[in-house]
């Protein structure tokens, strides 16, 4: 009685959060939206990877132990899950690993990150068949760590992940990513009558005149975005060609995304690939209204971009944002050497605990440098927010490590329990 009871409550919840999301919000039309719950209805991890307002939604309706102070916040990664770390370029040719999606980046509690993290480490080890207790402990206990390093003093922008002090799954990405830099322009792009273009393939597809001429005329406004320092002089950024970029992930279903080819150096290096992804407002800022005043008026591509900026050190040079059709974007190249641990790369309990030991330390960085260290005028903390951290949890981090294990074994269940839900909600939407 009670399970059909919980059923009929939580797909009205569900119906009702998901409506506001994705019709009120994001707009999308009812193709975008068939297309994402699709995605979604494969397993329960992809099921909660498409829907983090419904996680914000339930998370921050309940007050949570070790938590810091409403004044000192931490600048979040704000859509962490197990996937959302991967193999990218930095501004000094390095090929690094690090978390590489910053379009939910916002001001919240730490906890947000944390606890999201350990339920999608809970999914993703269901679906692998490994034990993601030790792994959540390896993730905890790295990330407290190096919060301690961090608040005695330690630069978090000294602090990279390379091939040379990585190991295991993630050493082997990185090693494979090596190789790619050439194969980019290859696989997407080819010389035909002395230009280079684009290819015809099943996930780009030719832009409209009308949409290319609009990119190009917005172009200047991109080019002066781009950091002064970052900035090369205008034929580097000369647009050679423009496609729509199709597929996209679970979460940006519906979001405009463009390829621009651009001219780079010319002759002595090869020409680069740009991405231009339509940002929109972060899901934490929905929900966690203490901090909305603080950046819920900038531009939603500048966001995106500062939270980069502020959670890297030596990032994308190519980084900037523009507004066309009165819809705001962030720009970044199309990193040659992207790629992500997938489930195939994990051959071991063992594996998944030290990609879980490096995702922590990860983590503690990117919420240690995006306060005051980060040294950049996008920057809205003037507090150390590893300091604020390790005084919440205090002398407790067995206790702390305790909760994270029972709050994401708990949400982890829920997120089972709503998945069947969510099929039924969506067999008689």
């Amino acid at each position: 009685m009670f399970t059909t009871v919980y059923d009929d409550i939580r797909q009205m919840t569900i119906a009702k959060v998901l409506d506001f999301y994705d019709d009120e919000i994001r707009r999308l039309d009812e193709a975008s939206r068939r297309q994402k719950y699709e995605k979604m209805s494969q397993s329960p991890f992809l099921f909660f990877r498409g829907s983090s307002h419904l996680f914000y939604y339930d998370l921050t309706r309940i007050p949570l132990g070790f938590d810091t102070p409403v004044e000192t916040p931490t600048w979040i990664q704000g859509d962490l899950h197990f996937e959302n770390f991967g193999v990218h370029g930095n501004a000094k040719g390095e090929i690094i690993y690090d978390v590489n999606d910053f379009d939910e980046g916002y001001l919240g509690s730490y906890l947000y990150d944390v606890i999201r993290m350990a339920v999608s480490v809970r999914l993703f080890a269901d679906e692998v068949a490994y034990d993601p207790e030790p792994a959540i402990k390896a993730y905890i206990e790295n990330y407290l760590h190096d919060l301690h390093e961090y608040a005695n003093g330690k630069n978090p922008s000294d602090i990279c992940f390379t091939v040379k002090n990585t190991k295991g799954p993630i050493r082997k990405l990185i090693k494979k990513a090596e190789k790619k830099k050439a194969d980019l322009l290859g696989e997407r792009t080819a010389v035909i009558d002395g230009h280079r273009k684009f290819l015809d393939l099943p996930d780009m597809k030719r832009v409209e005149k009308e949409t290319y001429a609009a990119i190009e005329a917005i172009w200047p406004n991109y080019i002066a975005s781009v950091d002064e320092n970052d900035r090369r002089d205008d034929a580097f950024y000369a647009i050679k060609d423009i496609v729509h970029k199709l597929d996209s992930g679970t979460a940006s279903i519906g979001l405009e995304r463009y390829y621009i080819l651009i001219n780079g150096e010319g002759k002595e290096e090869p020409d680069v690939i740009l991405e231009m992804k339509q940002a929109q407002t972060a899901v934490p800022s929905l929900f966690v209204s203490v901090y909305r005043e603080d950046v819920e008026a900038v531009h939603q591509g500048l966001r995106v971009v500062a939270s980069q900026k502020a959670m890297q050190a030596d990032e994308d040079p190519h980084l900037g944002y523009v507004t066309m059709h009165q819809k705001e974007y962030y720009i970044r190249e199309r990193s040659p050497y992207k790629k992500k641990l997938k489930a195939k790369h994990i051959k071991s309990q063992d594996d998944l605990e030290n990609v879980l030991a490096l995702q922590g330390r990860i983590t503690a960085k990117i919420h240690a440098r995006a306060d005051m260290d980060a040294g950049i005028k996008a920057t809205v903390l003037t507090h150390h927010a590893d300091v604020a951290i390790i005084e919440a949890i205090g002398q407790s981090e067995q206790v702390f490590l305790q909760q994270i294990q029972r709050w994401s074994n708990a949400y982890a269940e829920r997120t089972k329990l709503d998945f069947h839900v969510f099929l039924n909600w969506m067999t008689n939407r």
